[in-house]
């Protein structure tokens, strides 16, 4: 066999070996229909009376505001608190409103958020792969479904 040919072939299983190694910590998303029954007990225990949208977000409406519908564009100013389905709590804006563009929060906020107006409150629980997905954050391990307790104070 000529050099060439050796070289082709020795690059050749070198790429196929680097391209088949697997990644230690990849990113495994949960479908949102492997966390429903976790989600449903999870309102159930906290009294929440649920809809459950088509992205697998559990959430009721206390008050449905009045106003414009936020959208992705849209300043919000929001307060809310943010907790794990085991009650440990990761963040209360309650006392200090947080002002941001929509399109900046997490996926589940920007599907269910326009469900209400300003001055709205809304409870959401979303499936992980709406909330921090497979990466996680600083505050919440990959893979982990969370509660929100948000009202829309303001929309522009």
């Amino acid at each position: 066999m000529p050099i060439k040919n050796v070289a082709v072939v020795l690059l050749l299983a070198f790429s196929l070996f680097a391209c088949n190694k697997k990644n230690d910590v990849a990113c495994m998303p949960v479908d949102p229909a492997d966390e429903a029954s976790q989600l449903e007990a999870f309102c159930t225990t906290n009294n929440i009376v649920y809809t459950i949208d088509t992205n697998g977000i559990y959430y009721q409406v206390l008050d449905q505001g009045s106003g414009v519908k936020p959208t992705d564009s849209s300043q919000i100013t929001v307060t809310y608190t943010a907790e794990t389905l085991d009650n440990k709590i990761i963040e209360d804006k309650t006392s200090n409103p947080v002002t941001a563009e929509l399109s900046q929060f997490i996926e589940g906020w920007r599907i269910a958020i326009p469900y209400i107006q300003k001055g709205g409150h809304i409870k959401m629980v979303l499936p992980s792969s709406l909330a921090y997905g497979c990466t996680g954050s600083d505050l919440v391990a990959p893979n982990t479904p969370l509660y929100y307790d948000v009202v829309l104070v303001n929309v522009q």
